[in-house]
């Protein structure tokens, strides 16, 4: 491998999340689930979601992520699924703030960064496979098609390389959503040889900055979901992307990703 590849690869393992810190994640995650328990008379399956269940989550940034599917044959409204949700966690005690389709909140104790939380998020099975599912858009009260398996699978080939661009993200200071971002450097890696890291960021860096302004993205399991990227937030992924690719080109991989 190259030495590209290596330092990146010591980067990456800087961000390894600790047998400790999984242990505390789990106990979260695990008590969530046990105080939805008002809801198990309906049969739900509850998945991790976000980069828990795809597997790229960094250890300096990091949330939780619980996907709700109800089962198709579930005679209830979306939004009587979404508020039997609700009432259960604010039964159990927990303070939520409603985004467009999660309720997010703090775990009580919570043993990491301020910025921590969880964000559960009610759907619907289409049918008995789980695999397609309507979930609610709380703040238009309606339903958006998505399916998790398809959104945890198309990134399984470049989880290091989403990695390292979250990293990315974080030491340029960019706004850039964590979705937009994965989708774009699938688009970027598509039908190419991801084994060296350093490779790939460079691939990925000359696509940011020769497409980001016109790129135009879907959600991979929706093809009526475009995924936004505002004008202002990528003229600032461009010019980042720019000059992140100069210092590529003399070697300075410190000054991209540390």
């Amino acid at each position: 491998m190259t030495p590209q590849h290596r330092y990146l690869a010591r980067v990456l393992e800087k961000q390894w999340m600790d047998n400790r810190n999984s242990v505390r994640l789990k106990s979260i995650r695990d008590q969530i689930r046990s105080d939805l328990k008002p809801i198990n008379r309906y049969n739900p399956r509850i998945y991790n979601g976000g980069s828990y269940g795809k597997k790229t989550m960094i250890r300096e940034a990091f949330d939780l992520d619980l996907v709700i599917y109800f089962p198709h044959t579930d005679s209830r409204s979306l939004k009587e699924m979404y508020t039997s949700v609700y009432d259960s966690l604010e039964h159990a005690g927990y303070k939520m703030t409603p985004s467009q389709v999660a309720l997010t909140l703090k775990p009580p104790n919570n043993p990491f960064p301020k910025d921590f939380h969880v964000d559960v998020v009610t759907g619907k099975a289409l049918d008995e496979r789980f695999d397609y599912a309507y979930i609610y858009d709380i703040l238009k009260e309606s339903r958006i098609r998505t399916n998790l398996k398809m959104h945890i699978d198309n990134v399984c080939e470049v989880r290091d390389v989403i990695k390292l661009m979250k990293l990315w993200i974080r030491r340029h200071s960019l706004n850039w959503q964590t979705f937009a971002m994965e989708q774009t450097v699938v688009r970027a890696l598509k039908n190419q040889n991801t084994r060296d890291l350093g490779q790939c960021m460079e691939n990925v860096l000359i696509y940011i900055k020769s497409s980001i302004s016109q790129l135009h993205l879907i959600d991979p399991a929706n093809s009526n979901d475009h995924i936004e990227i505002p004008k202002k937030i990528r003229l600032a992924i461009e010019q980042k992307a720019n000059h992140s690719f100069k210092a590529l080109q003399n070697g300075d991989w410190e000054s991209i990703v540390w």
